[in-house]
């Protein structure tokens, strides 16, 4: 690849680059990195950065971890891609047996995609047509935590804290029922209240809840008690509604377990649904997987074609 010098690298960038999350207009300037050392990212100049932020909270390996990448040039140089509907290969098979065993109770089938977002869409569409392949056409609803955060895709946005980001695509975002999550603006014995009020008058209607479990990232890394969280898996099992955990974020040992979902299972809750990314490829390439139990599963078994 062409060696660029640090203005050429800025140069280049601001004449064809449009940056994430960034007003272009009046943006500074951005790192011009070219490596990667561990922890550390290094500019063209050869300034040194510690990446605090794991490169939005992937890269939990380090960047250029070379056990990673040579196990990514290996597989490359067997088969670098193969479609999976109608296919399968070793390594997704492998990689399925181990999510699944690593994973708390019931997860039991691996859906795999391309990023957070599509993970959590995969499984907002599990969720709503669960329901009608058991022919409760009546559940349409979604429920989410108030100032929880999904991803930048329709559905994800839908379920997400509304921000200046969500704002122009308002008109085409479902709606969806916020509860509290029991953080700072209340209880969490309001906040269970809330939820026992909404499934009261709308269970028939609600499909399922989403939430990030023990931390709300985006939101400024607001906690939950893994006891709070199991209520309020509880309550949505009580009235029949499938509860989806997003550990797009907390998956993979932020939280100190593997999963969230496994602190959360001490106190008898769980998920019906878990939405991973991140962590799963340690920023080294796109890749998602949607957990889900076999009594999901199986409500997609039938004679007609679909997916």
């Amino acid at each position: 690849m062409k060696q660029l010098s640090h203005t050429e690298l800025l140069e280049l960038d601001a004449q064809y680059c449009w940056h994430p999350f960034t007003q272009m207009q009046t943006a500074s300037p951005p790192l011009a990195v070219v490596r990667g050392e561990g922890e550390f990212l290094v500019d063209a100049q050869g300034n040194k950065y510690f990446d605090a932020v794991s490169s939005w909270w992937v890269n939990i390996h380090g960047h250029s971890n070379p056990v990673i990448a040579q196990a990514i040039a290996r597989q490359a140089l067997e088969l670098e891609h193969v479609m999976f509907a109608g296919v399968t290969h070793p390594s997704a098979a492998l990689l399925a047996e181990r999510l699944v065993q690593s994973a708390p109770a019931p997860m039991a089938k691996v859906f795999y995609s391309d990023n957070g977002s599509t993970a959590i869409e995969v499984a907002l569409k599990m969720a709503f047509q669960y329901w009608q392949n058991k022919g409760v056409g009546s559940k349409k609803r979604v429920i989410a935590l108030e100032g929880g955060y999904h991803g930048d895709t329709f559905g994800a946005m839908a379920t997400g804290k509304s921000s200046g980001f969500y704002d122009p695509f308002a008109p085409w975002l479902f709606q969806v029922d916020f509860t509290p999550t029991g953080v700072c603006a209340c209880t969490e014995e309001q906040a269970l209240a809330a939820l026992d009020k909404l499934l009261a008058n709308s269970a028939g209607e609600i499909a399922a809840l989403v939430l990030e479990p023990l931390i709300q990232g985006a939101s400024g890394m607001r906690l939950m008690r893994p006891a709070h969280v199991a209520e309020l898996c509880k309550r949505c099992e009580a009235a029949g509604v499938l509860v989806i955990f997003d550990e797009v974020f907390t998956g993979f040992g932020r939280t100190g377990t593997l999963f969230a979902a496994e602190q959360v299972a001490q106190f008898g809750g769980q998920a019906d649904i878990i939405c991973i990314s991140k962590g799963l490829t340690g920023g080294f390439m796109p890749m998602a997987a949607t957990l889900t139990s076999q009594a999901v599963y199986d409500a997609f078994l039938s004679d007609q074609v679909g997916h």
